[in-house]
C-alpha cells in the first residue's frame, strides 16, 4: 500500500478490499480526497453495498473513480447503459438477427392486413391453379 491513512480511512480501506483489489480501494480513497470527502467504514460499507447492487463491483468501482464522483449509486451508473433514445424505438440490446426477424414479422403483419395485397394473393391462387 502506498497510501497514508489514518485510522477511519484503514477501517474504510480494509472493507473496499472485500469487494475490490487493494489498488482500487486506494484509488476509491484518493478520489474521495480530492474532493475532500472523508472515508469511514461506515460510507465504505454503503459503497461496498451499492458496488456488489451493481452485479460487477470491480467494474462499478473503476465506473465511480472515472467519473469523479464523490458517491456512488448503481442506478447511476446503469442509467447510462440503459440510455434509449425515444425517438428511435429500437432497443438498444436488440441484435441484428432480433432486429431482421422483428422486421419480417412487422413486413408479414403489413402484407397481411393490405386488403390491396389480398388481392393479389388471389389472383397469384387463380394464375397458379390454371
Amino acid at each position: 500500500m502506498t497510501l497514508k491513512l489514518d485510522d477511519g480511512e484503514k477501517a474504510g480501506f480494509d472493507i473496499l478490499c472485500e469487494a475490490i483489489p487493494a489498488d482500487l480501494a486506494e484509488d476509491v480513497i484518493r478520489s474521495r480526497r480530492k474532493k475532500k470527502a472523508i472515508m469511514t467504514a461506515r460510507i465504505a460499507r454503503r459503497l461496498v453495498e451499492q458496488y456488489r447492487a451493481y452485479g460487477n463491483p470491480e467494474r462499478a468501482a473503476e465506473i465511480h473513480v472515472a467519473k469523479g464522483w464523490v458517491d456512488f449509486q448503481s442506478a447511476w451508473a446503469k442509467k447510462g447503459e440503459d440510455f434509449r433514445d425515444t425517438f428511435n424505438p429500437t432497443p438498444v440490446k436488440e441484435t441484428r438477427e432480433q432486429y431482421l426477424a422483428r422486421a419480417i414479422q412487422k413486413n408479414n403483419e403489413d402484407w397481411e392486413g393490405n386488403s390491396r395485397a389480398r388481392q393479389v394473393r388471389q389472383l397469384m391462387a387463380q394464375a397458379v391453379k390454371q
